[in-house]
C-alpha cells in the first residue's frame, strides 16, 4: 500500500508543483486584496491551464501530448489543464448566477 502511494505521488509531482505554484494567486487575491472568490478562483483556474499548456507545448510534436502524463502535470488521472478548466468554469458560473 505504501509503495502505491509513493508511486502515485511521484507520478503526479509536476501536477502538485503546479498547484503549489498558483497558490500565491489565491493568497494575494483572496486574503490581501479581498477579491470575491469567483474572481480569485477563476484566475487560479486560468493560471493552471496556462502553466500546464506551456509545459505540454514543448512536446507538441509527440502523439498524445495534450493528455498523456509524460508530457505535463497530472492530478490523479486527469491533466492539470482539465482541472483548471473545471475550476474556471465552476467559478464563472457561480459569479454569473449570483
Amino acid at each position: 500500500m505504501l509503495f502505491m502511494t509513493i508511486l502515485i505521488i511521484r507520478g503526479n509531482i509536476l501536477g502538485l508543483i503546479m498547484f503549489v505554484a498558483v497558490s500565491p494567486i489565491a493568497l494575494i487575491g483572496g486574503f490581501l486584496l479581498k477579491l470575491p472568490d469567483p474572481i480569485t478562483m477563476s484566475c487560479v483556474g486560468g493560471a493552471l491551464v496556462a502553466i500546464d499548456l506551456l509545459v505540454r507545448l514543448r512536446s507538441r510534436s509527440s502523439k498524445g501530448w495534450l493528455i498523456q502524463r509524460e508530457f505535463g502535470g497530472t492530478l490523479f488521472f486527469l491533466p492539470v489543464w482539465a482541472f483548471g478548466i473545471v475550476v474556471f468554469g465552476v467559478n464563472m458560473a457561480k459569479a454569473l448566477l449570483k
